[in-house]
């Protein structure tokens, strides 16, 4: 059976109104989004969803980082920290991006 490439973002461990935005501005890009509250439960589905974008809070620790970071670059996807305290029209435009290229990316044009 051949796998069809599903557009996918995974939110991990970021506050209500960041992750909000964020799964806003990515679904209106075409990107499917998950939100997983912590790295453990990010690190079981980043194998199973393949996604081509992480987003994590600036403030996650290293060592969560770290482990996030190694499944990410097993599975191709980019990882992009937002931190919580950079205005909303910034991290909109940051976001946009970030789904834009893992849009173009799911679909071979990377």
């Amino acid at each position: 059976m051949q796998r069809i490439a599903t557009p996918t973002a995974i939110l991990v461990g970021l506050p209500d109104p960041l992750a909000e935005m964020c799964m806003q501005v990515m679904a209106d890009g075409g990107l499917r989004v998950l939100r997983v509250g912590h790295v453990a439960a990010a690190s079981e589905r980043i194998p199973v969803t393949m996604p081509q974008l992480i987003v994590v809070s600036s403030l996650m620790r290293a060592d969560e980082f770290e482990t996030l970071n190694d499944r990410c670059v097993a599975v191709g996807a980019e990882v992009l920290k937002l931190d919580p305290d950079t205005n909303e029209r910034t991290t909109a435009a940051l976001i946009r991006t970030a789904a834009r290229n893992a849009l173009m990316k799911a679909l071979g044009g990377s």
